[in-house]
């Protein structure tokens, strides 16, 4: 696995060093459940929310570690991966502006160690609900428990789909799997191949070789840090 310098600013381990931290109610364009927090319920948030900045690439949270809270992704995003037993990475999910990291708020219930990694992506805000503040929101407000039980179905059916796709599925398919999930609609993917086999849990050499496939047949354009999506009907007919 690749070294990073682990980010304490997520988890209970603090270090005023690492990040920018500020009082700031988070985004109800983002978030509009907020909106409909009681008075009490939105004061208690506004007091108690931290914000975190940092850049693309830093390791925010490590297995083992506790979590500080509900993690509100604002923007870039963040990259929930785990480690296999030959040290490759490969990616759980990501947690996108407007959503929230149900693994940490299932550790912020549990009590238990965070059971895999947290990187960001990009450049990344996130404001952070601490646990004991969460837990008593999700208990006084409606509003927290839907967008609770919201991101808690969408994921599982995520995760259920990632566990499908790497069981069943050969590697093209899941390039191009992971080409369309993360293009979200647009025809650049801002990705270097080394990202993508950390991603898809591979090496570099299979995911070039893939890609020249998927070139040669006019799928897709490859440059520098970007992959560009040519065929999007072609590419999608390759992950059924």
């Amino acid at each position: 696995m690749r070294e990073r310098r682990s980010f304490a600013a997520v988890s209970t381990r603090e270090s005023e060093a690492d990040y920018d931290r500020r009082m700031t109610f988070p985004s109800l364009r983002l978030f509009p459940s907020l909106g409909e927090l009681s008075a009490e319920g939105r004061k208690l948030l506004g007091a108690s929310v931290r914000h975190i900045s940092c850049a693309g690439g830093a390791q925010l949270v490590a297995r083992g570690d506790m979590v500080a809270g509900a993690y509100l992704v604002e923007r870039g995003a963040l990259r929930i991966y785990y480690v296999n037993a030959e040290g490759r990475e490969g990616t759980l999910y990501w947690v996108d502006p407007g959503q929230s990291c149900i693994l940490a708020i299932s550790c912020v219930f549990s009590r238990h160690p965070y059971p895999a990694w947290v990187e960001s992506e990009g450049e990344t805000e996130i404001s952070i609900v601490p646990g004991d503040v969460y837990r008593r929101l999700l208990t006084l407000e409606p509003a927290v428990q839907a967008f609770t039980f919201d991101a808690l179905s969408s994921r599982i059916v995520e995760l259920m789909a990632l566990m499908e796709e790497t069981a069943s599925q050969g590697v093209e398919a899941r390039v191009a799997a992971f080409l369309l999930r993360r293009s979200k609609g647009e025809a650049n993917v801002e990705v270097t191949q080394e990202q993508v086999a950390r991603h898809l849990s591979t090496s570099r050499e299979v995911v070039s070789r893939v890609l020249r496939g998927l070139a040669a047949r006019g799928l897709v354009e490859t440059m520098q840090g970007r992959i560009t999506l040519l065929d999007l009907d072609g590419l999608q007919s390759l992950t059924s």
